[in-house]
């Protein structure tokens, strides 16, 4: 299983779960895609010390391996340079499994993320399935993981963010989101969604995508 994470935290509220659940019955990595800096919202050092905060939320998840691509927070547009490294850690990991952020996420990484590594995955040779994950807006989801005993690992990964925690109540959010996934399995339980696309034979996924990227150029188009 291969997870690419736009900014730390966004491995735990949108999949977190998911992931404390696989890191028991095989191996789960990680990727950073960017620095985590917060586009100037944060402090000058707050990059370095998300990284770190990262690091120990996999750890609280069970998750040990991970690697860190350090691109612009706030500001990805993706390179060739960068295609090569995915294309490379794709062709390493060799994963069959890929989680991505949402292309209806409502911020502008997780669209052009989502855009950037979608067919570079769907070119790799191995991956078989697309697993797309809800933070800022819900998927029309097709899958749900029930997370129900291992939203205490969930909720202390989260608690690692602590530099992120200060800009909304994200455990409180994070909750609400589970319970309501929760509803497709029965009282009392919690769940994660995903809309899951096989990697090869097509898809709606292109089309959402355009017009999530039509959306983000109408609504923010002097940002980066």
């Amino acid at each position: 299983m291969l997870v690419f994470a736009p900014h730390p935290d966004d491995e735990t509220l949108g999949c977190g779960g998911t992931l404390a659940r696989l890191a028991l019955h095989c191996p789960v990595k990680v990727v950073l895609v960017t620095d985590g800096s917060g586009a100037g919202g944060l402090p000058p050092e707050a990059g370095a010390v998300r990284q770190v905060e990262f690091g120990r939320a996999l750890a609280a998840l069970g998750v040990t391996d991970s690697m860190q691509l350090n691109q612009p927070d706030g500001g990805f547009q993706g390179s060739p340079e960068l295609a090569l490294q995915v294309r490379t850690l794709l062709e390493d990991y060799r994963p069959d499994w890929v989680f991505l952020p949402s292309p209806l996420d409502y911020h502008r990484d997780h669209v052009r993320i989502a855009a950037f590594l979608k067919p570079l995955c769907c070119q790799s040779s191995s991956v078989e399935q697309l697993l797309f994950y809800e933070i800022w807006a819900p998927v029309p989801a097709t899958h749900v993981v029930d997370i129900t005993e291992q939203v205490s690992r969930k909720q202390a990964a989260l608690a690692e963010h602590a530099t992120a925690m200060p800009c909304g109540d994200y455990q409180r959010a994070m909750d609400g989101l589970n319970r309501y996934r929760g509803l497709y399995l029965g009282r009392d339980r919690l769940a994660e969604a995903f809309w899951v696309e096989p990697a090869k034979g097509g898809g709606v996924f292109s089309q959402v995508q355009a017009m999530a990227l039509q959306l983000l150029a109408t609504l923010l188009p002097k940002c980066p």
